[in-house]
């Protein structure tokens, strides 16, 4: 929510002095400011980049989404090996790291709600803040990704379709995996990409469709 704008008939005056400028009362300069930041958070998607992760031990629905049925790839981390490799080129208050939370009604949530009625926050570090808050919060529905997430607050630009961030892999990837239905030819593509780019890590193929049991034979004596 936001100010509505006042004509400026009334109230106090800022007088700008220059040549064809408009003087503009304070309350219609705080009620513009105000429908700005509402406008900015109005429209977060606009504005943000995430970076999404599945927090815990391996998750078979991940797996069949993100990875073509459980053909693909997926890399183990920590939060701290992410936050140290990451090179964000921008300021700190342009970015956070933060659990995603789930609501089961997310349009009545009341922390997805911002009430710039009584004031403004000023465009810049201030709304930043505001905005990359809303980046951390989905639809009870999606609870099943346990997803963690760095977020980044952006200029919107319609031109760039994501944000380039450098990240040192050695510290970022403790291991990598193929999926359960990966085939032979795969790990080999696999391993081959590895050795290009010197990623001297653990590769190892998923057991999530393998059997648990485990056979043992009696002994001949």
């Amino acid at each position: 929510m936001h100010r509505e704008i006042p004509s400026d008939e009334h109230g106090n005056r800022w007088v700008l002095d220059a040549p064809g400028t408009i003087s503009m009362s304070q309350e219609r300069i705080a009620a513009e400011l105000s429908h700005a930041s509402a406008e900015v958070c109005k429209n977060a998607r606009e504005h943000l980049y995430v970076n999404s992760w599945c927090l815990g031990c391996e998750s078979m629905a991940m797996l069949q989404i993100h990875s073509s049925l459980a053909y693909g790839i997926a890399v183990r981390s920590s939060i701290g090996q992410y936050q140290r490799a990451a090179r964000f080129d921008v300021r700190t208050d342009q970015y956070a790291f933060e659990k995603v939370k789930y609501h089961g009604d997310l349009e009545s949530s009341a922390e997805i709600q911002r009430d710039f009625r009584s004031g403004p926050i000023p465009l810049g570090s201030g709304l930043w803040s505001e905005v990359l808050k809303l980046g951390f919060h989905k639809r009870s529905c999606y609870e099943y990704e346990n997803e963690w997430r760095a977020a980044l607050f952006q200029d919107h630009r319609p031109e760039i379709a994501g944000v380039h961030i450098v990240f040192d892999l050695e510290e970022l990837i403790s291991a990598v995996f193929v999926g359960p239905r990966a085939e032979d030819f795969f790990v080999d593509a696999v391993t081959s990409i590895m050795d290009k780019f010197l990623l001297e890590k653990p590769l190892e193929r998923s057991v999530l469709l393998s059997s648990p049991q485990k056979e043992t034979a009696a002994a001949i004596s």
